[in-house]
């Protein structure tokens, strides 16, 4: 047979005619090419949205619009700053210069609450609850290796009801921390995790809002405050007296950290009845008010190691005393009442973060709360 043959040749029926062949062969690759144009356009939306909804993005933690804060940490360790977010922990090691992560470390979780030993910046504890459903509890994690590596852990016997609600470093051992579950109190961990026991019980493991103050020179001695009040105890929780000289819920909770032969203390306790200062000598503490800027009292009091550095939020305005109270000055405005974080970095007394819930952002001051930049959003 003859590949000239005419249209109207009997073998014509066994073979495609010369005028289709070119029309399907200009058919097929377009469609072809069109359907991979597609295929990667919609991959390359799909990884831009996947990395705007989970924040991975390098560079900027709190990119994505869904990006929740929850807490805010500088290290022990000079530079190295922690965010708690709704995708996990980012870390950045110069200050919040740089987040040089694509996404958080346990980035399946939300990291609520986050602790740095004072003795050791390499152990690390946070709080975790799981994002996708995948089975994970939610609870502690913790690293010896200030987040490499981590475990999980749990004090045994917690009821069904019992949530994690804050971890804080003590300024014992290295893996000395204290966490509190609501319905179930605060529990203690000298070995990172390995053994906890429980520091409250009956009516104050049920605490609303707490708050936990612990003693660099004498760890046995803590400080607890909540909706029942202010509590002292001698012996590391296993007995507690309640402090009557001052009533109403405690809001907030701070103290200095004397060194040397310094064997006085102050601490200040703010409640919904007012503001409190607290003068501590051989374990006793008297109490006296303190004048507020503000009618109402302060939701939030951070005061450096010597006490000449104290900040005080009331609503929306930072206020700042150099003397532990007594006078104050009114340093900033925040536009935003949604603040989850207020800290200041132990090694520059002049630097002071803010850090607000959603969407998330990071604000940093370096002269005292006089003027403010984003550190990260």
């Amino acid at each position: 047979m003859s590949l000239l043959s005419s249209p109207g040749s009997k073998d014509t029926p066994d073979r495609p005619t010369p005028s289709r062949t070119p029309f399907r062969r200009r058919g097929r690759w377009p469609v072809l090419f069109i359907a991979c144009v597609l295929i990667v356009i919609v991959a390359i939306i799909g990884q831009i949205f996947y990395q705007q909804q989970t924040g991975m993005i390098v560079g900027r933690p709190l990119a994505s619009s869904q990006t929740h804060l929850h807490a805010v940490v500088i290290s022990s360790q000079p530079g190295i700053i922690y965010l708690g977010t709704h995708f996990g922990l980012f870390t950045s090691t110069n200050d919040g210069s740089t987040w040089p992560q694509r996404q958080g470390a346990l980035n399946t979780t939300m990291v609520t609450s986050i602790a740095v030993s004072p003795t050791n910046p390499a152990f690390l504890a946070v709080l975790a609850i799981p994002t996708n459903g995948g089975g994970q509890q939610a609870g502690v994690y913790m690293s010896a290796d200030a987040g490499k590596a981590w475990h999980f852990t749990l004090p045994t016997g917690l009821p069904a009801t019992a949530y994690p609600y804050a971890i804080q470093a003590a300024s014992g051992t290295n893996g000395h921390f204290y966490t509190f579950f609501s319905s179930a109190g605060w529990f203690e961990t000298r070995d990172l995790g390995q053994h906890w026991s429980a520091i409250t019980a009956g009516s104050l493991a049920t605490l609303q809002s707490p708050s936990l103050l612990t003693n660099d020179r004498n760890p046995e001695q803590l400080l607890m405050g909540g909706d029942q009040g202010l509590f002292e105890s001698e012996n590391d929780g296993q007995s507690w007296r309640q402090t009557t000289a001052l009533g109403g819920s405690v809001l907030a909770l701070t103290g200095t950290q004397p060194t040397g032969n310094d064997t006085t203390r102050t601490v200040l306790c703010a409640t919904d009845q007012g503001l409190y200062r607290g003068l501590e000598q051989h374990s006793q503490i008297v109490w006296h008010a303190v004048h507020m800027p503000a009618v109402a009292s302060p939701t939030r009091l951070v005061m450096n190691a010597d006490g000449s550095i104290l900040y005080a939020l009331f609503g929306s305005d930072l206020w700042f005393s150099g003397d532990q109270g007594t006078t104050w000055v009114h340093r900033w405005h925040f536009a935003r009442s949604d603040m989850v974080a207020l800290v200041l970095n132990p090694h520059n007394p002049q630097e002071v973060v803010a850090g607000f819930f959603w969407p998330g952002l990071v604000l940093r001051s370096t002269n005292q709360g006089i003027s403010w930049q984003t550190l990260t959003h």
